[in-house]
């Protein structure tokens, strides 16, 4: 099997903004017509998901997206099947919330514990999966399954389709009724726009924030709307792709906290900053305050770098998916600079073998 950065590398340059006009690779025939007219007749006022991972990280984009578009239906995120400490009873209880459970593997252990705990719901969930143990018991059961069917999937590394995976959920939604504007046209478009609004300075940005982060802890920060969509993902390809560790905060948290960690590091710290011009004055100033306190020239600032990242483009959509390109390109480079060979250790840790590469090898050879 290639080495997961080759296969990253052809992703970006190949495959990336092509997604966003693969909106139509997925299978609904597995959801009941009482479910389907329940969505359509505006039965449910909120979405809950749940999904560990990568699976995961779509709800939080669309959450977020909902939010943006000042859209009156309300959408949860939680990530574990303890749901009893994460979302109110009263909200899961409410037979006016639709819950979706999403792996895409379908074999993650999470939501099919979830799926057993929500027995009682079974009406109201819809499993969102490429198949596998989820797929078999929503089949069993006669509960409605949602399928992805992605014509290139990279199988080790979901992660990468994200884009495509918001392009499905955008148009899928509209079908059911649970948004009430197509907003289809402006995600597929994003495959032509990200050519304008991923300038070569973003390019030479994130080339240099990578030069800067090799064997750096990676700190990021973000106002909420950024904090658990965008640099939760970002977290994750640091994490998985160029396999260095990073953090994320809050940025007024940050600066009520573990900004005291850089009084004089050792270690090489990289601060990575995301705003837009939604932000108020309040945190627009103290913002450059802590820029100006970080990049002082003094020798407790030897070790910490600082990168600002502007997302100042027009919507919602091109500022988080030119972010996600940002990112994306300052992985590769970080991770080429490093060259750490996988152990596979997600798949292990996670007790997931369908996403180990031994598992993957073994099924490509028949």
């Amino acid at each position: 099997m290639r080495s997961r950065l080759e296969r990253y590398q052809e992703f970006l340059e190949q495959q990336y903004r092509s997604g966003f006009k693969k909106y139509d690779e997925y299978d609904i025939s597995g959801i009941s017509d009482d479910l389907v007219k329940q969505m359509r007749d505006g039965r449910f006022t909120r979405i809950v998901f749940s999904g560990m991972g990568c699976s995961a990280i779509v709800s939080d984009v669309i959450r977020v997206f909902f939010n943006s578009i000042r859209s009156d239906l309300e959408v949860h995120v939680f990530n574990d099947y303890d749901f009893e400490y994460l979302i109110p009873r009263s909200v899961i209880e409410d037979d006016r919330t639709l819950i979706i459970l999403s792996s895409y593997s379908g074999h993650s252990s999470e939501p099919i514990r979830a799926f057993h705990a929500l027995r009682p719901m079974h009406d109201r969930v819809l499993l969102l999966t490429s198949g596998g143990r989820l797929g078999e018991l929503g089949e069993e059961n006669g509960v409605s399954i949602a399928r992805w069917t992605l014509s290139k999937p990279d199988r080790e590394y979901p992660l990468f389709h994200v884009g495509q995976y918001f392009s499905i959920l955008v148009d899928m939604f509209l079908q059911f009724g649970l948004l009430d504007a197509d907003h289809g046209p402006e995600v597929r478009a994003l495959a032509d726009t990200l050519a304008t609004d991923f300038t070569p300075v973003l390019r030479e940005l994130a080339a240099d924030a990578a030069a800067r982060s090799e064997n750096a802890n990676i700190i990021m920060l973000g106002s909420p709307k950024w904090h658990e969509s965008l640099l939760k993902l970002a977290k994750m390809h640091f994490n998985e792709i160029a396999m260095v560790p990073a953090t994320r905060n809050y940025f007024h948290e940050f600066c009520h906290s573990e900004v005291a960690t850089l009084t004089n590091p050792e270690q090489r710290h990289s601060i990575l900053i995301f705003s837009d011009p939604e932000e108020d004055d309040y945190t627009r100033a103290k913002r450059k305050n802590l820029v100006s306190l970080l990049t002082a020239p003094i020798p407790q600032n030897a070790n910490v770098t600082v990168t600002e990242i502007e997302l100042d483009q027009p919507t919602f959509m091109r500022q988080y998916f030119t972010a996600l390109e940002f990112i994306q390109y300052l992985t590769l480079d970080l991770g080429r600079a490093r060259e750490v060979t996988s152990r596979n250790l997600i798949s292990e840790a996670a007790g997931n073998p369908w996403y180990h590469g031994n598992t993957i090898v073994a099924e490509n050879m028949h």
